[in-house]
């Protein structure tokens, strides 16, 4: 009988459900997978019960687990942290659109909520072990662990609400196709390695000693993000090419199709673009400002036409860039069975109500505001 292994430990969420494929699944302490594990191995039980934040308060840690059945592709980190850029691309973009849109900072809104705890049981549940770039290989006895959360985040429940369930439905059906084979696609692999720079261009660019110089560099991992994402293996990637994949994108609100904006690098007699791609343009020429020691101010970081940070648009532009990419339509036909009717009419309602609060965020690029937090 096939059995779970723990991979790795989230410490900053709590999970409400499993999210999972075939095999693998980030699921909460309360899963029964992971009550077994700690029924049947103390040592597992007392790492588990051992998690607590900076001020000693008492935690919960979500787990990343794989079935001892499914490819050994699935067991690598690059494999797992792939499963976990994909769950957090589709809960931080979702997190900056409620933002702008409705002014309310939610509890999650970077991607260091899923940062991957660096000490977990050993095979046997003898001792923890840790494998780290910057130390090597690590292990010590499991009663000596002192686990806690990243220090400045405050832990915070992942609840089904906060996550853009079509996106990530998308995302873990292609993580399954690119990690069930030696030899992915080029589309696959692009898509993957995408989301591993959007994740680092995601978390909090700096701690106290944080300047506009960090938030510079957070620009030009967003870039790089969209240019890997767009690359299709043989032609050379750019800003034109991350232009044409917005238009790939099915656009529903009439102040994101409206095609009348000179975006970043246009010229005359080229087509004008939409508001998706004069927003990234400004995210590129700002990148362009600070990656090669172009003069930059505190405006470089602002749409001048609203007052408003341009890096919180880039994780919701990335949102689109994906719908693009993934070619994320509704075309679903509706199915005769009322039971089944119920169904489509929730599938089809979520997937217009995230891309909706998208397509709103963006609207409000031109919408002057006093000032925000940044």
């Amino acid at each position: 009988m096939a059995a779970w292994i723990p991979m790795f430990a989230l410490p900053n969420i709590a999970l409400e459900e499993a999210i999972e494929v075939d095999g693998v699944a980030l699921a909460s302490i309360a899963d029964n997978r992971i009550q077994e594990l700690a029924n049947k191995h103390e040592s597992f039980a007392t790492y588990l019960d051992s998690f607590r934040s900076e001020f000693g308060l008492h935690l919960q840690p979500s787990i990343i687990i794989r079935r001892d059945d499914t490819t050994e592709l699935y067991r690598s980190v690059e494999a797992l942290s792939g499963f976990r850029d994909a769950v957090a691309l589709s809960v931080v973009p979702y997190a900056w659109a409620t933002y702008l849109r409705f002014g309310n900072l939610p509890d999650i809104t970077y991607s260091d909520w899923f940062e991957i705890y660096p000490w977990m049981l050993d095979k046997n549940y003898e001792y923890v072990v840790m494998n780290s770039m910057a130390t090597g290989l690590g292990l010590d006895e499991v009663k000596e662990l002192r686990p806690q959360s990243t220090p400045g985040i405050v832990p915070r429940p992942l609840i089904r609400r906060f996550i853009d369930r079509p996106l990530l439905a998308a995302l873990l059906g292609r993580w399954q196709r690119r990690y069930q084979t030696k030899t992915p696609m080029w589309e696959d692999t692009a898509l993957f390695r995408s989301l591993n720079m959007a994740n680092a261009a995601s978390k909090i660019f700096a701690s106290a000693d944080g300047t506009n110089y960090d938030i510079g560099r957070s620009a030009g991992l967003w870039v790089s993000a969209f240019e890997v994402l767009v690359h299709n293996g043989k032609d050379k990637s750019g800003l034109f090419k991350v232009y044409e994949n917005f238009d790939k994108a099915q656009w529903n609100l009439t102040k994101c199709k409206e095609k009348k904006y000179e975006a970043y690098g246009h010229q005359e007699g080229q087509p004008l673009r939409n508001l998706a791609c004069w927003i990234y343009g400004k995210v590129h020429s700002a990148r362009n400002d600070f990656f090669h020691g172009n003069p930059v101010t505190v405006d470089t970081l602002l749409i001048s036409e609203s007052g408003r940070y341009l890096l919180h648009y880039a994780p919701v532009l990335y949102r689109m860039a994906l719908t693009g990419i993934l070619d994320l339509k509704w075309d679903e036909e509706p199915l005769a069975a009322e039971a089944e009717l119920d169904t489509y009419e929730s599938k089809k309602f979520d997937f217009a109500y995230f891309q909706g609060d998208m397509e709103a965020a963006l609207a409000t690029a031109l919408q002057p505001v006093a000032k925000t937090p940044c």
